[in-house]
């Protein structure tokens, strides 16, 4: 009789303690008000015709403007957004989504799935040879079966499809048709979407500044009035902008760590974090001499000692990394074919090429790419290989990776909900974001059947495979496992995981 008494009594407080925790932040969100983001770069655009591949700043602004058919929650898994339900066949090759009704483009055309289906076949037609159109290559067709229903036809099965849906990214967010074609090749700089905020204003390398969608299908949100974004390349003029009131949010990354540690240690401050899957990369050219040689490679990632890199670089913030993966991924490797860091053995190598190891490295034109070039530097002029450091602008850096104008290059697999689009991309033969201009038959079928296999057991065997070869050939090597930050003042609420590093103020709230 205690027993039950008591557990009906904690039950009875458990859910009035539910209650109170489910109404608390309804009750607690304040509307109105304006929000200033810092971001590590300017914004190229937002028509993937132009840009090819929206970046992290990208990103970060198209959640404001555009939207996705599904989003994650807080436990990374896919959630409704413009779709409100999914299925798929038995085989994974076709989905069926069913639309949000009454949804409105900002100029007040209908969100439907004839705009879904034409988004995404002018991505992929071949006479607009889109860059952004190998990371939907396996999406065959897509048919939009009435108003509200959307079909994609799959070449592969995808058991994660919904999931590989949720980034704001070149591919997934929607945009009005009749935007893009009565303004052509102006709408790059003057996105039309469904999602919270509207363009107001944007001017190019200072601010981009969106106000609330009045006519927005959640009538409740979103709860600021507005929100403007400033690039600020430099990472102390970010850190700045905050201290000083200028800036609200600010992007942050691990070669900031005093300044990481400075707002953790600020009561007017709070440091957002999320350690997620992937990671810091840098790809190898191996068409270009003396990369071109396997030992020469395999030396320079030997000789690297990521902890003492760490400590230099961000006082042993960032966790180091030795596959694509990164702790915050469901892919676990036992054996991930990691080359063992021994400079000795990398001078060895050196010396058996048997001729000058001299190339370029390709840095931002920034304080941290400064000092992240002189780390590396030191390290590779040790085992005998010179390595010439070669500062560009930020802006330059993704199409010197694309147009393959670099020897070596700093890279980053970024978070996604299941590695395939990514690995794919990066390594199969024939992507045009295969930065190491490598090709090897056995990673091509590894890579192939790891997106077709159900089973994640064995998906995972795949993946440890190909990190196996990608490793041991030394065409790419990662540094650090990706931690994403962003600093914010005290006052900023609603702010949801930073997937892949986004920032989405969308729903956020000022306290």
């Amino acid at each position: 009789m205690t027993r039950s008494g008591l557990r009906l009594g904690s039950i009875a407080c458990s859910l009035a303690l539910a209650a109170a925790v489910a109404a608390a932040p309804a009750a607690a969100q304040k509307k109105g008000g304006s929000l200033t983001v810092g971001l590590e770069l300017d914004i190229p655009g937002f028509d993937p015709l132009k840009v090819g591949v929206y970046d992290t700043a990208a990103n970060i602004a198209a959640t404001l403007m555009l939207e996705t058919l599904v989003s994650l929650d807080d436990n990374g898994k896919p959630k409704p957004s413009l779709a409100l339900s999914w299925s798929s066949s038995e085989d994974f090759r076709t989905w069926t989504f069913k639309l949000r009704p009454d949804v409105k483009f900002h100029d007040g055309t209908p969100f439907n799935a004839q705009a879904v289906k034409w988004n995404l076949e002018r991505q992929k037609d071949p006479k607009n040879n889109c860059r952004c159109a190998f990371y939907i290559s396996n999406i065959v067709s897509i048919d939009a079966k009435d108003d509200l229903t959307v079909v994609y036809t799959l070449k592969d099965p995808a058991v994660n499809f919904p999931a590989l849906l949720t980034r704001p990214d070149q591919n997934q967010t929607v945009h009005s048709p009749t935007a893009i074609q009565a303004k052509g090749d102006d709408y790059n700089r003057n996105p039309v979407g469904t999602g919270p905020f509207v363009l107001k204003s944007w001017t190019a390398g200072d601010r981009l500044v969106v106000e609330r969608n009045p006519n927005y299908w959640d009538k409740a949100r979103p709860y600021l009035d507005r929100v403007v974004l400033r690039p600020l390349p430099d990472a102390q003029s970010r850190f700045a902008s905050l201290k000083s009131g200028e800036t609200d949010v600010v992007w942050a990354d691990e070669a900031e760590a005093d300044n990481i540690m400075r707002a953790r240690n600020d009561k007017t401050l709070q440091v957002l974090t999320y350690a997620g899957s992937g990671a810091a990369v840098n790809a190898i050219n191996t068409k270009v001499p003396p990369l071109d040689d396997v030992r020469v490679r395999r030396a320079l990632v030997m000789a690297l000692d990521r902890k003492k890199m760490s400590q230099a670089l961000t006082n042993g913030l960032a966790r180091p990394a030795s596959n694509p993966y990164g702790d915050g991924s469901w892919v676990k490797c036992k054996d991930d074919g990691a080359l063992p860091e021994d400079p000795k053995k990398a001078a060895e190598l050196i010396k058996e090429y048997g001729k000058p190891v001299a190339f370029k490295m390709l840095f931002t034109a920034t304080p941290r790419g400064r000092a992240a070039a002189q780390v590396y530097q030191q390290l590779w002029k040790q085992v005998g290989a010179e390595m010439e450091i070669e500062m560009v602008d930020q802006s330059t850096f993704p199409p010197r990776a694309f147009q393959r104008k670099f020897d070596v290059i700093g890279w980053r697999i970024v978070d996604f909900p299941d590695p395939d689009v990514q690995m794919f991309a990066n390594f199969h033969t024939g992507s045009p974001v295969a930065l190491a201009n490598y090709s090897n038959p056995e990673l091509d079928k590894l890579l192939q059947r790891a997106r077709v296999t159900p089973d994640e057991a064995k998906r995972t065997e795949d993946y440890c495979a190909i990190s196996r070869i990608i490793n041991q050939e030394a065409i790419w090597f990662w540094t650090f496992q990706n931690t994403y930050y962003a600093m914010a003042k005290a006052k900023v609420k609603g702010v949801p995981k930073l997937y892949g590093g986004v920032i989405d103020v969308s729903n956020a709230w000022l306290d």
